[in-house]
């Protein structure tokens, strides 16, 4: 009988621990699929205090935010949100939106059209309609001298830098050309890889520096974003001195089928931008002679910039490279500057240009009506080549400060019994180099060039037509 009872209190303890394992074991893998508040508070507060990013492949459009795009109501706020809240803007085709306040963009963001009929922004104010304002990341300085062509620049620190941002380089020195006091050497440029304070640039360096030598270089980095319009319009319902767009900092910005009208100022100012495409532009500013600048569009400090198939009316010049440091590397092809006549603007006006600091332009195959000058060049290493001049202006192209200036294979067409001067203006501050090959004026009264030649380092002519009327 005693042991009887024994094996069943065994058997009881048994079950009995089994049981309490089993509710263990249960209580643990509960804990494990659903954790408590306290078990999650701290990744919730380690979320929080990480940098937000933008989710991609958001599409936001201004009617989400209320906007009409047909009535005559401000939609300044529902473009803005829109705006903020995704990297593609989609505009209703042919819809007007109207602001009374500048829209300002700081990601990577695309904003077009939904169909073929473009949709217009009207700025109310005299103020901007947009700008793409990229902040600056870092700042810092070169730390040893920076020869010519040199793939790479050492800085005193590269914390915060990444492939893919840009570098402004300034230096403590004045350019070399109508410097005017503040105007520098300097040079942007895209990182590609970066080794210990070692950054490699995507092109070779232009200019000498000599740091450590009395040559200060200042470094400003600037996040890679991309900045692309499509078929968009963008207006003031009459002229006003402003600048309509503004892109800072960009990289391979993208601007297709965009129009401009009556911000006498600068339709599209390319603010320090990288490998910048403009494409079949339509800019009518309403320019007057009060206006010193009346640009179309205005590549300022950049680097790359291509303007290809754009026309450009009431300006007081279609395009300008210059800047605080030299624009660079920019062309300007199959594209239409048509003035009123000249004498009708502010002076130096002309069809396209440059300012001193501008290097290694080029302008091909444009054509151009009315202005003083097709060209107004002061820079180094300038192209302008296979460019037609027709009607009434003064001369074909004035060159004033820099050197190696090459003219080449471009025309200037009499109508209505009009003639210029002289094909190449020379003022007495060039002192460069020129090249003139292959040119023809049908209608010219004067000299071929305008100038003293023997100011000039060197000059070389060939195959040249002058036809007097």
């Amino acid at each position: 009988m005693r042991r009887q009872e024994y094996k069943q209190k065994k058997r009881k303890k048994i079950i009995i621990f089994l049981l309490t394992t089993l509710v263990i074991c249960v209580l643990i893998y509960m804990a494990l699929k659903n954790p408590t508040t306290n078990d999650v508070e701290p990744k919730r507060k380690a979320h929080i205090n990480h940098t937000v990013q933008k989710p991609n492949n958001i599409t936001q459009t201004p009617e989400q935010y209320g906007a009409n795009g047909f009535d005559k109501k401000p939609d300044t706020a529902a473009l803005q949100k829109a705006i903020n809240n995704g990297d593609t803007v989609m505009l209703k085709s042919s819809a007007r939106y109207i602001i009374d306040k500048t829209l300002v963009i700081d990601h990577s963001i695309k904003i077009k059209t939904d169909g073929n009929h473009a949709a217009a922004i009207l700025q109310k104010e005299k103020k901007s309609a947009l700008v793409f304002d990229n902040k600056s990341t870092v700042n810092t300085y070169v730390t040893s001298y920076i020869p010519k062509n040199q793939p790479f620049v050492v800085l005193a620190s590269t914390k915060g830098i990444q492939p893919g941002d840009l570098l402004e380089l300034k230096s403590s020195k004045l350019w070399y050309w109508d410097d005017r006091g503040y105007l520098t050497k300097g040079e942007l440029h895209k990182v590609i890889k970066l080794d210990g304070n070692k950054v490699y640039l995507e092109r070779p360096i232009v200019e000498n520096y000599l740091v450590g030598n009395g040559e200060l270089v200042s470094v400003t980095a600037y996040p890679n974003v991309s900045f692309t319009l499509d078929n968009i319009s963008f207006l003031h319902s009459k002229p006003y001195n402003t600048v309509m767009l503004q892109v800072n900092f960009a990289s391979n910005a993208q601007l297709d089928r965009i129009s401009v009208t009556n911000s006498k100022r600068i339709g599209i100012l390319l603010n320090n931008t990288y490998q910048t495409k403009v494409s079949h532009a339509n800019i009518d500013l309403g320019t007057t002679k009060d206006i010193d600048t009346g640009y179309g569009i205005q590549d300022f400090g950049g680097s790359g910039t291509l303007i290809t198939d754009s026309q450009f009316r009431r300006v007081r010049r279609g395009v300008d490279f210059s800047g605080n440091i030299p624009s660079r590397y920019g062309i300007v092809q199959n594209s239409k500057a048509i003035g009123y006549k000249k004498g009708s603007l502010a002076s130096g006006n002309s069809g396209f240009g440059t300012h001193s600091t501008a290097e290694y332009i080029t302008f091909k195959n444009n054509y151009i009506e009315n202005f003083n000058y097709a060209f107004l060049v002061r820079g180094r290493e300038i192209t302008v080549e296979d460019n037609i001049l027709r009607g009434f202006s003064s001369n074909f192209i004035a060159v004033s400060y820099g050197d190696q200036v090459r003219v080449i294979n471009n025309k200037y067409l009499s109508v209505q019994n009009s003639s210029i001067s002289g094909f190449i203006l020379i003022p007495k501050t060039y002192n460069g180099s020129l090249e003139a090959f292959g040119n023809v004026a049908s209608g010219q009264n004067g000299p071929f060039i305008k100038g003293d030649i023997d100011q000039l380092k060197s000059l070389t002519l060939k195959e040249n037509v002058s036809k007097s009327k």
